[in-house]
């Protein structure tokens, strides 16, 4: 993973600038800056400018390149090639691709001024599941999964988004599955196309290997495990070719990674229908669109590591994103007239609870303002999602710049349908005003005298899916990004 030299987990001595502290112990790794010692006192993390190795384990300062491994689902090949040569071009360095096997690359980054060698950097290709074992163990020093695991040691950052699209041929004449009935057809409950109103013909099941973060991230949403009886692929690619050629079958897979399969629309009992595209996996609002987690071990890693790691996030990497066929993090306005359809919709579903005056003010409020992509949702303790931590430190960076100076940012708080009115409206405020805390207090060097925020709540008065399954619910729960510019002879309202 980091510097393992020929003389790995030899003795080592490390006596502090000052020699009035010595350590002994045998070396386990050094990134660049700190090293890595087993000692009598447990794994030790020392800082190399503060300490004077001796022994045959200490690295050769001089000839020192960090030798790198990142664990990486398959079919993230051309995202990685995409972002690390935006990177190397960013950065003025040389590039060199070197292809090991199918499921393994390095790209060496080398001073392009006289071929130094920088840094190594190794690509393992495989399923999640293998890809977060090894971080653990320490056989990789990054993994790249669309599982979002809580409880494992050290960070996780999202670098891109990607969405689980069921998969039929373009010949199948279905256009849109609801919530249950994919579970259903997952499970192997549903084994004929005659029960989704279709032809009596038996239902074909695809899906990749169990270890994939694609399908245990879809399974755990629908709340359900693939059948075992299903056909089984190692990526993606190979899936939407043999979903392709069968016009009996079905899978669920990447977005990216539709080829000459076509994505059915999602839907259920209120068929208002919801299909993946970039707004909509962006925002939120696509119900199986996942976040792409770069996990990190909690210790330091080699500099030009951590400037990889500032820089993936950034606007400048969205177009290697986007090139590979992800969705990119970059804030996106939709004006009013292009939210028709969702507004339709909640007319539509309009009844008692929902009342004309209730949907007049929210169109009123909308009037002259654009949503913008970044959209909050809770996990189930209440905390935000790690997609929604994302965006709120995104947008707390880009106040602090002045990005949204001369502006008006709305946060609208939603809920789903059950439960009284009120309750609905008063859950929906709640939302709002925590995301309100929270932004306040990432961003605390925002200057309040250009820029104002706002809470505002309509409860369940536009929903964007279907409440027939917890996951349609839990998609409606959410707090809104709405912005408006402010008149420029009018005070700044306060926050």
């Amino acid at each position: 993973m980091l510097w393992v030299g020929p003389a790995s987990a030899q003795d080592v001595t490390l006596t502090s600038r000052d020699g009035l502290i010595t350590l002994t112990g045998t070396m386990q790794s050094y990134d660049g800056a700190y090293y890595r010692v087993q000692t009598a006192y447990g794994l030790l993390t020392l800082d190399g400018q503060g300490v004077r190795c001796d022994g045959p384990g200490c690295p050769n300062l001089a000839d020192y390149v960090p030798d790198l491994t990142i664990a990486s689902a398959a079919g993230t090949a051309r995202l990685w090639t995409g972002l690390i040569e935006r990177f190397a071009a960013r950065s003025g360095f040389g590039l060199q691709h070197v292809v090991q096997s199918d499921r393994a690359f390095r790209l060496i980054l080398s001073d392009a001024g006289n071929g130094q060698v920088l840094a190594r950097l190794g690509f393992a290709l495989a399923d999640s599941d293998q890809g977060l074992a090894d971080l653990q163990s320490g056989k990789a020093d990054l993994a790249l999964s669309l599982q979002v695991l809580a409880g494992l040691p050290g960070t996780a950052e999202v670098i891109a988004l990607d969405a689980a699209v069921p998969l039929v041929a373009a010949s199948n004449p279905l256009t849109a599955i609801s919530l249950p009935d994919l579970a259903g057809v997952l499970s192997g409950r549903i084994t004929n196309w005659r029960q989704l109103g279709r032809v009596e013909a038996p239902i074909v099941l695809h899906a990749l290997m169990p270890g994939s973060g694609l399908l245990r991230a879809t399974e755990a949403r629908l709340g359900v495990v693939t059948a075992a009886a299903a056909i089984r692929h190692e990526d993606a690619e190979q899936l939407a070719d043999a979903i392709a050629a069968d016009p009996w079958a079905i899978a669920v897979s990447s977005m990216a990674e539709v080829g000459n399969a076509r994505a059915l629309d999602l839907t259920g009992a209120c068929r208002f229908p919801s299909r993946a595209t970039a707004d909509t996996v962006k925002s939120g609002d696509y119900p199986l669109a996942l976040p792409m987690a770069l996990y990190a071990p909690d210790r330091p890693l080699p500099l030009v590591l951590r400037d990889l790691l500032d820089w993936v996030g950034s606007p400048d990497a969205a177009p290697a994103v986007r090139d590979a066929g992800f969705v990119d993090q970059q804030p996106a306005r939709i004006a009013l007239a292009a939210q028709g359809d969702r507004l339709a919709h909640a007319i539509a579903a309009a009844g008692p609870e929902v009342g004309l005056d209730t949907l007049q003010a929210m169109v009123a409020d909308m009037a002259d303002a654009d949503r913008l992509t970044p959209t909050f949702r809770f996990r189930a303790d209440g905390r935000l999602d790690v997609a929604s931590e994302a965006a709120l430190g995104r947008l707390a960076r880009d106040l602090e710049a002045g990005l949204l100076d001369g502006n008006r940012l709305i946060l609208v708080g939603f809920s789903d349908g059950s439960g009284p009115t009120e309750a609905n409206l008063r859950l929906a405020r709640q939302r709002a005003e925590r995301v309100h805390q929270a932004l306040l207090a990432a961003a605390p060097l925002m200057d309040a005298r250009r820029v104002a925020l706002k809470v505002a709540a309509y409860g369940e008065a536009l929903p964007i899916a279907c409440d027939d399954t917890p996951l349609g619910a839990a998609t409606n729960r959410r707090v809104e990004l709405w912005v408006q510019p402010l008149a420029t002879d009018s005070p700044l309202p306060g926050n």
